[in-house]
């Protein structure tokens, strides 16, 4: 499974979901590289799709991710903020694997670029990145909620 993908969803159709492309300050190349990344490939979960023979099973791992991403994102703040190198390595890991199983290419790169922070023990520098993982997260659930899932009933 690769990150970049051609099936990108970049927002819904209004443009709801995505500010202006913004990257903090101060960030180095290799951070900004995620920003370049599409939020969303829809070529993932479509894959998932085919691979379980319809759409239900994506559906439903795109709305679990979705409820549970303020729970990863929390996880991963209040680690950095005990500076708990091994819990924010275990935050950092869920993150990275939960968005390229999602097609969340921002996402994944952006948490590839931490864990090597992590392992750098550069706690301060996934610190500063941590305004833009909540901003890229939200991106993402949005981009899956407006330009994936079916409208609620």
């Amino acid at each position: 499974m690769s990150i970049p993908g051609s099936g990108a969803a970049e927002s819904s159709a209004n443009g709801v979901c995505l500010p202006a492309s913004g990257i903090p300050g101060g960030m180095a190349h290799n951070e900004s590289e995620s920003a370049a990344l599409p939020v969303l490939d829809l070529d993932v979960l479509h894959e998932l799709e085919e691979d379980m023979g319809n759409t239900g099973v994506a559906h439903n791992f795109a709305r679990d991710y979705i409820k549970i991403w303020d729970k990863r994102r929390t996880y991963l703040e209040a680690s950095v903020a005990h500076d708990d190198a091994d819990a924010t390595m275990d935050a950092v890991l869920s993150l990275k694997n939960s968005a390229m199983m999602v097609g969340a290419s921002r996402l994944a790169q952006l948490a590839v670029n931490l864990e090597r922070l992590v392992k750098s023990g550069d706690l301060p520098a996934v610190r500063r990145l941590l305004p833009f993982v909540a901003l890229t997260g939200d991106q993402t659930v949005c981009g899956l909620k407006q330009g994936y899932l079916p409208p609620e009933a």
